[in-house]
């Protein structure tokens, strides 16, 4: 005997309470149908009695439905209507729900529904449904509605088509609160970045003042700092822009700043990502990958960001209302998802963090933004980003290859914005911070004693100022020498690790085939590299000490690395003889680790002739001075700004951001300069010149005479 399933009404309570998580979600799929049905306009009516909602009303403009639409799709759950038509409708939209139960979302609203809807051609048909009669039928069958056709058209005349739902009799009690938020999520379903020309547009009403005295983006646009744009297509970045944008009370600024897609390297187009790999040690370790779009059927992204500053001292001179700022940012901050002019649930909500933006933050420092200080948004085609596949809740995206292909994209954009962003940020912070951090993060009390001994006249209060300070600043200067060379140390840590990993690792390769020239070879080349790491981190002391000791010393400690790296070094070691006041330790330290830049650059750049030249001169008035420069891709960032802590210009804001700060403070704690030069401010030699090797040109300056 044959039996078959039968099915109660219940299930029907049960697809719409347990796959629709929220009223929000529920109403956006009905916006949702109103975009698939080609409207231009969908207006949602929030009607209230008493300040107590009572009732809602989602009309639309689309193509309406007839009554053969109502009875074989509408009234069908789970229809494969939309899935069969996965092509262009009328209106060259691809359709946006998949599963033919978002209309089940109403019964998450109300228990009384009416649905008017009028076709070109046909009829206007009239459908009543009541939700509590499903707890009296014991069949699905038995469970009936009410659908008329009206002979005239009592709603949509005068030749207009649309649908238009009716909700009452509402399932909870909404407060205020509660339709605050929901106002809030409907006034995102459309990204606040679309122009004039998107077709879709999501309006909502209210008989009252519900949503009175709510900021929106219109309001607060103009208060972000920097502003940035960027579209990516294939493997490149097709069009980038970023604006630094001051406003009028910053009169302290001269000016703001404009970038394009010329101002960035070339390598900075090609769109990355990082991964975790398991290297041949078996350790795990993140490097980088190329993203292409359509190999992940994504598409084109179109991603717009602001970043406002919510640093108090520089946000107090914001021209608008502050609480409005920090309420809507509060309520709306982080990068939503936007496919078709319509959002994406539920990124950029405030418990989704899907690109990790403040996990970064957390991880690093200085440099990062935060959710709560940024609007974004990622705008996709649906035609072209049939990869991504939302789930049966609605609630994003299917976490597979393509989605994770997505974050990384969009988080290698928002990462080119931000580096922009902190060099910004960095002369604000000059400027308007009073406590200066942007100065040396390790400077000492010499100008404050020297303003003691010039400005107090007492000479027994001065004694006694005097005596306190100098204590404090001899033990702080020790603390500070410990600290600088404790992150110098750290800073190189990995490089020298690394350096060893590989060379013992070639070394158990030959080992183990019996290559005994090549272990020899090895094993001389291993106890080179420990020693001269080992003087990286022996205390030392200023003497005159001749300059290429230091620079044979660092060459020998990075030797293996420019053969894996298949980078030629210049240098005028042989032929040169000058002398400077140094600590040999310190000064090998931070000529690594401007080499360590060098091969990264170099290396990001994907250039074929990789070069490096080390020049030690004289040229520099009162310094015998090494030269460092490559024919990498130069500076992308401000050279002023450069040697700032926690200024990066590495892609995906790689690393603290304090190589070049700590070289710097390094080399004032031995009276010497660290200089950043144009081709123009010094004779190169001629091979440099040559070769080109004067994109990116550093100098170290060491006192000829000891100070």
């Amino acid at each position: 005997m044959k039996e078959v399933f039968s099915i109660t009404p219940r299930i029907i309570a049960h697809f719409g309470e347990d796959l629709i998580k929220n009223e929000s979600i529920a109403l956006l799929e009905l916006v949702k149908n109103s975009y698939d049905a080609c409207a231009n306009t969908c207006t949602i009516d929030f009607n209230t009695e008493n300040e107590e909602l009572k009732s809602l009303m989602i009309t639309d403009d689309g193509f309406g439905m007839n009554l053969n639409t109502i009875k074989t799709v509408w009234l069908v759950i789970g229809t494969d209507f939309k899935h069969k038509r996965l092509e262009p409708n009328c209106c060259g939209r691809f359709p946006l729900g998949e599963k033919g139960i978002g209309r089940l979302g109403i019964h998450k609203l109300g228990n009384k529904i009416t649905l008017i809807s009028k076709t070109e051609s046909a009829k206007e048909v009239h459908l009543s449904i009541n939700w509590i009669t499903l707890n009296q039928v014991k069949k699905i069958n038995d469970f009936t509605i009410e659908v008329d056709e009206n002979e005239m058209p009592i709603y949509f005349k005068d030749g207009k088509t649309g649908t238009r739902i009716i909700i009452n009799d509402l399932k909870t009690t909404w407060d205020r609160r509660q339709i605050r938020e929901v106002y809030r999520n409907l006034t995102s379903l459309n990204s606040p970045f679309s122009g004039a020309n998107d077709s879709f547009k999501v309006n909502i009403r209210s008989n009252s003042n519900l949503f009175s005295g709510l900021p929106s983006f219109e309001d607060i646009k103009d208060s972000g700092l920097y502003f940035g744009h960027c579209v990516m297509k294939g493997r490149l970045i097709e069009n980038f822009q970023y604006e630094f944008k001051p406003w009028t009370s910053l009169s302290k600024v001269d000016k703001g700043r404009n970038l394009t897609k010329m101002d960035l390297i070339e390598e900075d187009l090609h769109i990355k990502g990082i991964k975790e790999v398991i290297n041949e040690t078996g350790k795990k370790k993140n490097v980088e990958y190329y993203i292409d779009l359509n190999d992940f059927e994504i598409g084109d992204i179109e991603f717009d960001v602001i970043i406002y500053e919510m640093d108090a001292q520089i946000f107090n001179f914001v021209n608008a209302e502050k609480s409005s700022i920090k309420s809507y940012l509060k309520e709306n901050g982080g990068v939503r998802v936007y496919r078709d002019d319509v959002r994406v649930y539920d990124y950029g909500e405030r418990d989704n963090d899907w690109l990790g933006i403040d996990l970064k933050r957390v991880h690093r420092v200085g440099g990062n933004v935060s959710n709560n200080i940024i609007l974004g948004s990622v705008k996709l085609k649906r035609s072209q980003s049939f990869g991504l596949k939302e789930k049966t809740n609605r609630e994003g995206f299917i976490e597979n290859d393509s989605y994770i292909a997505l974050v990384d994209a969009v988080d290698y954009a928002l990462s080119l914005i931000v580096r922009e962003r902190n060099v910004d940020k960095a002369i604000l912070t000059t400027l308007y911070k009073k406590d200066k951090v942007i100065e040396p993060v390790l400077s000492d009390l010499n100008d404050v004693i020297e303003l003691v001994e010039n400005k107090v006249t007492e000479k027994e209060t001065k004694d006694e100022i005097l005596k306190y300070l100098y204590r404090i600043n001899e033990q702080y200067r020790e603390v500070k020498e410990v600290l600088i060379k404790s992150a110098n140390a750290g800073l190189n840590l990995s490089v020298v690790i690394h350096e060893i990993e590989k060379q013992v690792a070639a070394l158990i390769g030959y080992a183990n085939s019996g290559e005994t020239e090549h272990i020899i070879a090895i094993s001389l080349n291993l106890e080179k590299i420990v020693r001269g790491y080992s003087a990286m981190i022996r205390k030392s002391s200023i003497g005159e000490t001749k300059l290429s000791s230091i620079v044979l010393t660092a060459l020998d400690n990075y030797s293996f690395r420019f053969s894996d790296h298949k980078i030629e070094v210049f240098d005028n070691c042989k032929e040169n003889s000058l002398k400077a006041y140094l600590a040999e330790a310190e000064s090998i330290s931070v000529l690594t680790n401007l080499l360590d830049n060098s091969i990264f650059w170099l290396s990001y750049a994907r250039k074929g002739n990789r070069m490096i030249s080390l020049y030690i001169t004289d040229q520099i008035k009162g310094y015998n001075s090494i030269i460092i420069s490559d024919n990498g891709p130069g500076f992308n960032i401000p050279t002023d700004v450069a040697v700032q802590p926690f200024i990066t210009g590495k892609p995906h804001n790689i690393g603290m951001g304090l190589g070049l700060h700590i070289a710097n403070e390094m080399m004032r704690a031995m009276k010497g300069q660290l200089l950043f030069l144009d081709e123009n401010d010094i004779e190169l030699p001629k091979n440099v010149k040559k070769n080109q090797i004067n994109k990116a040109i550093i100098a170290l300056c060491f006192p000829k005479e000891k100070k």
